[in-house]
């Protein structure tokens, strides 16, 4: 549930108007005082579709209603938007990669402005025989704001960039001072690299950023190591046929296809052999509900290990990317054991873009 506040023209009046959403951006109770005992109720369809439910105590013509519904639609179109992108950077070769792939991103995106980030908290390193002294600063915020500097100086090169790029580097725990920077900056897409060279890197590395699959309020994009820009034509969607219409973040991922432009194929790998049951096929018919305005390629395989069927089929189709929602394939049962995303972004060539499940 989101409340929010938009500006629509009613007659020959511009109203104010406390808009509060729930059901997955499909119900609105609209009021123009708050704690309005007769409030507007509108529904909005999957595909954009809406229907007055409760008209409200205020004498507002179809026009009236025309203009609050799109200035609700503008508000939600540009709450998913990335018209501001965070990029993450801890200054190491993987992390300048992500930080290229997302600018290159920006321009397809349209983004306006990328923010580059970097957390430098103190790490505690574990006292050892060695070393029986354990934690201390790794860095200064005057060395930090030197490196991320000179990061960004080199984004800067990027032939045809067209977004202003602006640094933040403090000493905030890193999931905290990421959300904290998504709310307050309005981010629409948040970056981060990942490796999987040595145990080390792993931990240190790889760590952060699956804690952030989990965590993060945003929309997050994981670039592997390997991976090299190539303009995004065709976006492989890994769905489960499990709470579709409940779970599934419809709006934010059709915004974001909007934006690229991209074609969709929609793929759910069977793992188990079950094939299809009564629920799964419910689920299909409520896929198709939801995306089937997109013209997308539906598919559905079998494979053994669902993360080298994800793969292998974005491979096998020339895909740019993969996106999924981490909870719908049950990818965060332990941050430390064998998980889907683990070997997604271990293993893969092929950026990652996780969104949030819809609560």
């Amino acid at each position: 549930m989101e409340t929010f506040s938009v500006m629509f023209r009613a007659g020959n009046l511009n109203l104010n108007a406390i808009v509060t959403e729930h059901s997955h951006h499909q119900k609105f109770k609209v009021e123009l005082v708050t704690k309005e005992s007769d409030p507007i109720l509108l529904d909005r369809s999957p595909k954009g579709d809406w229907k007055i439910m409760q008209p409200g105590s205020r004498n507002f013509s179809n026009k009236d209603f025309e203009e609050l519904e799109w200035a609700i639609e503008k508000k939600l179109m540009e709450r998913y938007s990335v018209k501001n992108m965070l990029v993450l950077t801890d200054y190491s070769n993987e992390a300048s990669n992500a930080a290229k792939y997302a600018t290159e991103l920006a321009q397809q995106l349209n983004t306006q402005k990328i923010f580059l980030y970097h957390s430098y908290e103190s790490i505690a390193l574990p006292a050892t025989s060695f070393a029986p002294i354990s934690g201390f600063p790794m860095e200064s915020h005057d060395s930090s704001l030197k490196n991320i500097n000179k990061l960004k100086s080199e984004l800067e090169e990027t032939d045809a960039l067209k977004a202003e790029i602006e640094v933040r580097t403090d000493e905030r725990e890193l999931i905290y001072g990421v959300n904290t920077l998504v709310q307050q900056l309005y981010i629409g897409l948040v970056v981060a690299g990942i490796t999987g060279k040595n145990t080390l890197e792993r931990v240190l590395i790889g760590s952060n950023t699956l804690s952030l699959v989990k965590e993060c309020l945003a929309p997050l994009l994981i670039i592997p190591s390997v991976a090299r820009f190539e303009p995004i034509k065709t976006i492989v969607f890994a769905c489960d046929l499990k709470r579709v219409s409940e779970a599934t973040p419809v709006l934010a991922i059709k915004t974001f296809l909007q934006s690229l432009g991209a074609k969709l194929l929609i793929l759910n790998v069977d793992s188990e052999g079950k094939h299809f049951t009564t629920d799964t096929l419910k689920e299909m018919s409520q896929l198709h509900e939801f995306w089937d305005e997109h013209e997308p390629e539906y598919h559905y395989i079998d494979h053994s290990d669902t993360a080298e069927g994800i793969m292998g089929f974005a491979k096998e189709k020339g895909a740019q990317l993969v996106i999924t929602v981490p909870k719908l394939y049950g990818f965060l049962e332990s941050l430390f054991h064998s998980s889907l995303t683990r070997k997604l972004t271990f293993n893969s060539y092929l950026p990652l873009l996780l969104f949030r499940e819809d609560v």
